[in-house]
């Protein structure tokens, strides 16, 4: 991983963070027709997910982060949890209105 990607990552609140990751999922909802656009956005979504639980600061909501990485490995893969992308794209923009 980028360790400039990672420092600039690290000096983000917690709530920039995961308007990020949510613009990342957003965009991949956007490209269910576009399978290497969605694999590319959910990817990013993903790696970012990963940045954030990384975060120390953040320790205090680890448990809901592992959740939401879970859900969306699962919605990009095999869709076991079944949330739709109504549900998501809800979840994440929940975040813009906390700036």
């Amino acid at each position: 991983m980028d360790s400039v990607l990672r420092e600039k990552w690290f000096d983000l609140s917690l709530v920039q963070q995961m308007i990020n990751i949510g613009n990342e999922v957003k965009r991949g909802l956007k490209f269910d027709s576009d399978p290497d656009k969605k694999t590319m956005f959910f990817q990013k979504a993903i790696q970012y997910t990963q940045l954030t639980m990384e975060d120390v600061k953040n320790a205090h909501v680890l448990p809901e982060l592992l959740i939401s990485k879970e859900v969306l490995e699962d919605y990009f893969g095999e869709h076991k949890l079944a949330c739709s992308a109504e549900q998501i794209g809800r979840y994440y923009q929940a975040y813009q209105y906390l700036l």
